[in-house]
């Protein structure tokens, strides 16, 4: 029983990892057009949109202060810029992004000068109306 679950764990963060990496080619994809560099999938910030999707989607509430003040949730990373943008109630990344690419503010934090890093994070909750919510740090 514990090995089945250490497998499905594996499974699901190489999933994760697989879809984190994708979400990263898109944003870069988009930036590249912009002439901007490229940025790349970070695993710290990765869990600090985790934690404002999770926030978003235990209270259904689309906030960028649901989990907690942006500079207190990013003051560990020691990042001199730091900009996130925050959806719900779009099914796929592609949804998001293209969302986030028509909005005037989001798109600044998308072609952030400078960026290298990415997280991007969804997370469910089948009760909200809004059912998918999704956060994304970029940093310098």
């Amino acid at each position: 029983m514990k090995i089945a679950s250490l497998i499905i764990c594996f499974i699901l963060t190489l999933q994760t990892s697989a879809m984190a990496a994708d979400y990263a080619s898109q944003i870069s994809a988009y930036r590249r057009t912009h002439g901007l560099s490229s940025v790349k999938i970070d695993s710290w910030l990765n869990a600090v949109a985790l934690q404002q999707a999770r926030a978003m989607a235990s209270s259904g509430t689309i906030s960028h202060t649901v989990g907690g003040s942006f500079s207190s949730r990013v003051a560990s990373l020691r990042k001199s810029r730091a900009a996130e943008n925050i959806a719900a109630g779009f099914r796929t990344f592609s949804e998001t992004l293209k969302q986030w690419e028509e909005s005037p503010g989001h798109r600044e934090n998308l072609l952030m000068a400078g960026a290298k890093k990415v997280g991007v994070a969804s997370v469910s909750n089948p009760s909200s109306p809004y059912r998918v919510f999704w956060a994304m740090v970029i940093t310098d």
